[in-house]
């Protein structure tokens, strides 16, 4: 059911930004999609939530969307944790492409090198 609200939510946004012509990402989205990571991230849950994954895949979609989706994307997770001045763990951040069994189409790492 999740995998199926996350393929209309992709469908939607795509949809949206094509009628639009947006050419970067609202951060809102892309934080409703992250958040379920953090628990993990910080170490208060021993595995990723099924919503977090199902998020990762969600914002994996968003990422290919166009050139700057990768590194907009990013740049919100970085901001998301600034703001939440959350201590991701880099193991946590390092295995949660592994746990969620998904190779990111964005950056994500402990130092948010959003340009790489």
């Amino acid at each position: 059911m999740s995998l199926l609200f996350a393929c209309i939510t992709v469908l939607l946004w795509v949809i949206g930004s094509a009628v639009v012509g947006l050419s970067s990402y609202d951060c809102s989205e892309v934080a409703d999609n992250f958040i379920p990571c953090v628990t993990y991230l910080v170490e208060l849950e021993s595995r990723p939530a099924d919503r977090c994954c199902s998020g990762l895949q969600v914002l994996n979609q968003m990422a290919k969307i166009n050139d700057k989706g990768p590194r907009d994307i990013c740049q919100c997770i970085e901001d998301l944790a600034y703001t939440m001045n959350a201590p991701y763990v880099a193991s946590r951040i390092q295995s949660l492409s592994r746990e969620c069994h998904i190779h990111f189409s964005f950056p994500i790492s402990i130092a948010m090198d959003c340009y790489r």
